[in-house]
């Protein structure tokens, strides 16, 4: 393995300094686009339509879209009631749904002013619809929450803040399991040293350099071996010499040593006592 061979570009390094490059420039144009932001959530600034109190009026919808309803609070704790009915051409009355998270409440003059949303409808048929509203207080406004996403893309600073957000998010999780694979993979390289010479040991530099890619183990100089390891048993070549020897030799006459058995024959009476 050269050492181009063994060098490998970080591209998981550089996808994920890219991730998070388009995740701050998104963070810099939202803050950039925030009064922006708030023009088009200011239900007083942008409106369908709206109900001074205790006034019936007629107002043509379509159909498929969201419309929210939100009155004037004094504080952000307080519930607007609702004091408010909708009937259709034909004197149907049209349900008015409960707002849900995606329906929070809206702030508008820098603040100052707190719209709590009452209600949303769905139309299933576009139409002119009668709004009565019986409060004599409050006035009602009615949001088209669609209208106001397409406004919101139609701005360059939060089209870009949106566009870097969806983009950086997507690649920072694939800069991480690029980084963990390429990781994974070098480790096991740097594991297995091919084509070590085997009359060399290589000095603790060079192996340094090989295991980080930058040397190939057949250029390894090091140092060749002075003394061969002596075998583990010193005298196993003495032993078989001595043995060799032994070999030549006549054989030793052995002296049988013969045993008095003259009482062999009284071995019952010392036997039983």
């Amino acid at each position: 393995m050269s050492g181009d061979e063994g060098k490998h570009k970080p591209w998981g390094k550089w996808l994920a300094f890219v991730a998070i490059g388009l995740i701050t420039i998104s963070l810099i144009s939202f803050t950039n686009s925030m009064d922006d932001i708030e023009n088009l959530v200011d239900p007083e600034q942008n409106h369908t339509a709206m109900i001074e109190p205790n006034e019936n009026k007629i107002i043509n919808l379509q159909n498929n879209r969201i419309y929210t309803m939100l009155r004037v609070v004094d504080n952000i704790s307080n519930e607007a009631k609702v004091d408010l009915e909708i009937t259709d051409s034909d004197n149907n009355q049209i349900r008015i749904n409960e707002p849900t998270w995606m329906q929070p409440q809206r702030t508008g003059s820098n603040g100052k002013i707190i719209y709590d949303p009452i209600g949303t409808i769905t139309l299933v048929d576009s139409g002119d619809f009668n709004f009565k509203n019986s409060n004599s207080t409050s006035t009602v406004y009615i949001v088209d929450d669609q209208s106001v996403d397409l406004q919101a893309f139609q701005q360059p600073g939060i089209f870009i803040a949106f566009i870097s957000c969806c983009f950086g998010l997507m690649i920072l999780p694939l800069s991480l399991i690029i980084h963990l694979f390429t990781n994974k993979k070098r480790g096991e390289e740097k594991v297995v040293l091919q084509r070590m010479p085997t009359n060399r040991i290589p000095t603790t530099e060079e192996l340094f350099f090989i295991q980080e890619g930058k040397m190939d183990p057949q250029n390894v100089k090091g140092f060749q071996q002075i003394q061969s390891i002596p075998p583990p048993f010193t005298n196993m070549k003495q032993k078989s010499s001595e043995e060799k020897r032994n070999e030549n030799l006549p054989p030793k006459v052995e002296k049988k040593v013969e045993l008095d058995n003259s009482d062999d024959d009284d071995w019952q009476s010392w036997d039983t006592g």
